[in-house]
C-alpha cells in the first residue's frame, strides 16, 4: 500500500513538472474603451524559461484570438481597425524576448484629418513576471476615451490607465 502511495505521489509531481514545461500566455493588460463596451486582454505568450514567443489579444465578446509575432512589432501589432482606419497600433523597436521592451501605443486620434497621438509605454520582465509600465509605474488597464462628432465616432479623444 505504501508503495502505491509513493508511486502515486511521485506520478502527480511528474504531471505538475510537465505542466510547468509548456509554454504558456501571461495576461499582462486588460484594454477596454467607453464606446462600444468591448474588452480585450492582452498576453504575452512565453515559452518555460518566460522567454517571450510573441503576443496575444483575446476579445471577450467575440471569444476570439489574435497572434503578433515579435519580428513584426516595429511595423506595429495591429489592435483595432475601424474600416480601413487603423485605430490602435502597439509598436516596438526594441522588444527583446528575454527583457522586453519599449512601445508607442499609437491611436487615431482624429479620423477625419487622420491626426494620430502615441503614449508611450514598456513590457518589462523582471525575472519572475511580466509587466507594462507607463511613466515607471505599473498598469493593468488601457482604458479608451472616444472623440465624437455629430454623434459619431472620430477617433480617441484619451487613453485612461490604471
Amino acid at each position: 500500500m505504501k508503495s502505491f502511495q509513493i508511486l502515486a505521489y511521485a506520478f502527480a509531481a511528474l504531471i505538475i513538472m510537465m505542466g510547468k514545461a509548456h509554454a504558456e500566455d501571461h495576461k499582462i493588460l486588460t484594454v477596454t474603451n467607453d464606446d462600444d463596451g468591448v474588452t480585450y486582454d492582452l498576453f504575452i505568450d512565453a515559452d518555460e524559461d518566460m522567454k517571450a514567443n510573441g503576443l496575444k489579444m483575446y476579445d471577450r465578446s467575440e471569444k476570439d484570438w489574435t497572434n503578433f509575432e515579435i519580428s513584426n512589432l516595429s511595423n506595429g501589432a495591429l489592435l483595432k481597425e475601424e474600416g480601413s482606419y487603423k485605430v490602435i497600433l502597439l509598436k516596438s523597436n526594441d522588444f527583446e524576448p528575454d527583457r522586453g521592451g519599449h512601445f508607442k501605443v499609437d491611436y487615431l486620434y482624429n479620423g477625419i484629418t487622420g491626426s494620430r497621438k502615441e503614449m508611450p509605454v514598456s513590457i518589462d520582465f523582471d525575472g519572475h513576471a511580466w509587466k507594462v509600465f507607463h511613466r515607471g509605474s505599473e498598469i493593468k488597464l488601457l482604458d479608451f476615451r472616444v472623440k465624437k462628432f455629430l454623434g459619431k465616432t472620430i477617433g480617441i479623444e484619451k487613453v485612461l490607465v490604471k
